[in-house]
């Protein structure tokens, strides 16, 4: 992915803060690859047999649902286009199908997202709120939902795989713009598309969509997109989450004192006295911290890798293992000689060893480790289970490979 198409689409949003488009921003060859993991990651939501969740249906702009269990029992086979297969379940009505959160179900399609966005969070940065994955598909006309625009902060990227082009329509009005989230929808398309900026888009184009601009597309013949949240959160909700962490979090801070009754004569204005704001702040912070470790060794995808359950993960005898630069491993020490290890977004406690950062350095390096290197390297320190927990740890969430 070409570092140059994704500055010239920053610049031409001023910073991701006006919508516009780019042309040929992914290459046909993300385009073949998006589409069959696209497909596999509908195989595998449809195989959990819990349509209810994420995933919406329109028939002639109406929502269907219903139409699920047709789907449940024509599970698309390896040898069918995904266009082809909708022919099957939709025949030659107009139809609809939009699946939320699609990196909860394959590690590849994250991985290929995450190597495909790399780039803008080199040059925009990575949101706190992570990011996250949608697909439309089919050829339902104007986005059935009408005129909307998205949560506060949730800046939009959608990837055109097509096979047809597709009309983008958006209304960057001041007066439109300060209307407050979730208040209101527009469904008179007619009405308003002749006030809106038009965006022709085909294969391999991409379009951003900033959070506070209502928009709406028409895809009038069967094509697919694939989608970005780029989640900026609130401060609010940031700090709400950080909070629900630090319930969970071992923090350094633990200490055995505790507070005496409140007596009857403390006024009420001093009862924030009893509060420790250092403490506080001290566990807001390390939340924070790991909250930052954990989407970076995701590639800045909030939703962890899907982990792998496989006994036979760590093959027999000698072996070598290499780690993904997309998806960098970082540690922190903790109490009672811990590291706290994160990969693909998971947090891993693992008994210190001094020479852990050495090896995490040439596995984030992209370095080709054999096992008898990282034993000498780790060993007296750590026994053999403590190198294969670490290896398997590493494996279960495919933040590593076995190089062949």
């Amino acid at each position: 992915m070409s570092k140059e198409g994704w500055n010239k689409i920053y610049n031409k949003t001023n910073k991701l803060t006006k919508p516009s488009n780019k042309s040929h921003l992914i290459s046909n060859k993300d385009i073949i690859d998006l589409e069959l993991l696209i497909k596999d990651v509908l195989v595998n939501f449809l195989k959990q047999g819990n349509v209810h969740l994420g995933l919406k249906i329109y028939i002639n702009n109406v929502l269907r649902n219903d139409v699920s269990n047709k789907m449940l029992s024509n599970i698309p086979s390896k040898d069918i286009s995904l266009e082809d297969w909708s022919k099957i379940i939709f025949g030659e009505e107009k139809f609809g199908i939009i699946l939320n959160s699609l990196e909860q179900y394959s590690n590849d399609l994250s991985e290929k997202a995450a190597t495909i966005v790399k780039p803008l969070l080199e040059i925009a940065g990575l949101p706190l709120g992570g990011l996250s994955f949608i697909f439309f598909m089919g050829n339902y006309g104007y986005t059935p939902f009408g005129i909307h625009k998205e949560a506060t902060g949730e800046e939009g990227f959608l990837f055109h795989l097509g096979p047809k082009s597709k009309q983008f329509y958006t209304w960057d009005d001041p007066k439109l713009n300060t209307i407050k989230h979730n208040t209101e929808i527009f469904k008179e398309i007619d009405i308003m598309i002749p006030k809106s900026k038009c965006y022709h888009l085909n294969s391999g184009d991409a379009m951003f969509i900033p959070h506070q601009v209502y928009h709406i597309a028409n895809t009038s013949e069967f094509s697919m997109s694939f989608v970005m949240d780029y989640i900026n959160p609130t401060n609010e909700n940031l700090e709400i989450n950080l909070m629900k962490s630090a319930e969970n979090e071992n923090n350094n801070t633990l200490t055995n004192e505790y507070h005496s009754p409140l007596t009857s004569n403390i006024d009420s204005n001093e009862w924030s006295n009893i509060l420790n704001k250092k403490s506080l702040f001290s566990k807001l912070e390390t939340s924070l911290k790991r909250h930052i470790y954990s989407l970076k060794s995701n590639g800045g995808i909030l939703k962890k890798s899907i982990i792998v359950n496989s006994s036979g993960i760590i093959p027999n005898g000698s072996f070598s293992i290499k780690g993904k630069e997309i998806f960098p491993i970082f540690y922190e020490k903790i109490l009672d000689e811990k590291l706290l290890l994160f990969a693909r977004g998971h947090q891993f406690k693992l008994n210190f060893n001094e020479n852990i950062p050495m090896i995490i350095n040439k596995l984030n390096n992209g370095e080709i480790l054999n096992l008898d290197f990282i034993r000498e390297t780790l060993e007296p320190k750590w026994q053999i289970t403590d190198i294969f927990s670490f290896i398997g740890d590493l494996l279960r969430v495919e933040a590593i490979v076995v190089n062949d």
